[in-house]
């Protein structure tokens, strides 16, 4: 499991009217999918990207979802590496992950203990070679089929991060009204504390140049529940354009926050804002 979230949109009157709206939210899009996802016919001679993905507690899931990652990475004909990092899991995810190694562009490493979402990140990462790396979430809360609109999205923009948010207005995102309040607290809290001006910080989908990954992984300290933002905010502070596209496959957001996790993420929110407004830690030297 891994993943969570911030902030929220919409309203409509009429049934009429939103009936409308959902026909032109629909063609909306079918002209995105179609615009952003690869072809058959286009060339597989591209860049080399990493799917770096951490896994913990998922036991036989993880053979489905490093399934339908290969599938959409083969269907667009990508040049791709997939890296799964098992957290330390206690069960026997890490036995049933080793089953899809007998593909080589499939490497499994697995953490001596459950040292947190952010450590087996950046530890997948050191173990790629892709000139653009993608963190996914292994839990499949968003769709794989969202991974070519990111890359895609990188090479032909000039941002140097793409994220997917759960809440652009065009993403189809299905939620409780407590994980909405949830969302749109912690949202307003980033705004408050590190000025971040991404709707959605906690997205299991991000596509990095490489360089820009490089750079900012050199700054960050949390290794557990805010290292999303820490990542986001170093990003920012140091000058890269961050661009968030919408999830064009629906997602039912059923994970629940326990009053620890929120109490500990709200303690390293703090703590990422003590460092990048009073130690300058993410603005302490120039980009390499």
């Amino acid at each position: 499991m891994y993943g969570k979230d911030p902030q929220i949109t919409g309203n409509s009157s009429t049934e009429t009217n939103n009936n409308a709206e959902h026909t032109n939210r629909d063609n909306s899009h079918n002209n995105l999918r179609s615009h952003y996802i690869r072809s058959h016919e286009q060339e597989a001679n591209n860049p080399l990207i990493s799917i770096v993905m951490p896994v913990y507690r998922l036991s036989r899931l993880i053979t489905y979802s490093i399934e339908a990652v290969e599938k959409v990475m083969k269907v667009n004909r990508y040049n791709y590496e997939i890296i799964i990092v098992d957290d330390g899991s206690p069960d026997d995810t890490y036995n049933y992950a080793v089953t899809m190694s007998k593909n080589p562009s499939v490497r499994i490493y697995k953490l001596p203990r459950n040292m947190g979402k952010g450590f087996a990140l950046l530890y997948g990462f050191r173990k790629s070679r892709g000139d653009i790396v993608v963190f996914f979430d292994s839990d499949l809360d968003i769709d794989p089929r969202q991974i070519p609109l990111l890359i895609n999205t990188l090479r032909s923009s000039q941002a140097d991060i793409v994220i997917t948010s759960k809440w652009h207005p065009q993403s189809r995102t299905i939620a409780t009204p407590l994980r909405k309040f949830l969302s749109r607290a912690f949202y307003a809290l980033t705004r408050l504390f590190l000025r971040l001006k991404v709707s959605d910080t906690q997205t299991g989908a991000k596509a990095f140049r490489r360089e820009v990954l490089e750079d900012i992984a050199r700054h960050l300290t949390v290794k557990r529940y805010a290292f999303d933002v820490e990542l986001l905010t170093a990003a920012t502070a140091r000058g890269y354009k961050i661009a968030e596209v919408p999830a064009l496959w629906r997602i039912k957001l059923t994970s629940k926050f326990k009053t620890r996790e929120i109490i500990k993420m709200l303690i390293d929110l703090l703590a990422v804002a003590y460092r990048h407004r009073v130690k300058k830690q993410y603005t302490n030297s120039v980009k390499q």
